[in-house]
């Protein structure tokens, strides 16, 4: 009975680990592509074939916490290459990495934003 706790209680830990550890992401390619499947995922409210406009729109009124500027600079680049004729940006914003690490650890959407002391 005992093994049958430790081996639960183990693998809920290592659930639990791989949940919270961000995603590898080498390039923005992937980066995105990674940001794109926790959205589907995590945001469940977006209609399919939902644009990265409405996916940000979304997680803004959510109340996700991001350097939004910093974040739709790395998506400009983004969409530069991927429907133009850019280079692939260089190395991996944080902010991207950071917003699909958030969506990994809380569904939006289930739930209403807390509220501070002294609201109503």
């Amino acid at each position: 009975m005992v093994d049958l706790a430790l081996a639960a209680a183990s693998i809920l830990g290592f659930t639990a680990l791989q949940r919270a550890r961000p995603p590898a992401m080498s390039n923005p390619l992937e980066a995105f592509q990674v940001l794109g499947r926790s959205i589907e995922k995590f945001v469940p409210s977006l209609p399919l074939g939902f644009t990265w406009g409405e996916a940000m729109e979304r997680l803004k009124q959510s109340g996700v916490k991001l350097d939004w500027g910093r974040f739709e600079t790395s998506l400009n680049e983004y969409e530069a290459f991927r429907y133009g004729d850019h280079q692939m940006p260089k190395g991996v914003e944080p902010e991207v990495v950071r917003l699909a690490t958030t969506l990994r650890r809380n569904v939006v959407g289930y739930r209403n934003k807390r509220k501070g002391p002294g609201s109503s």
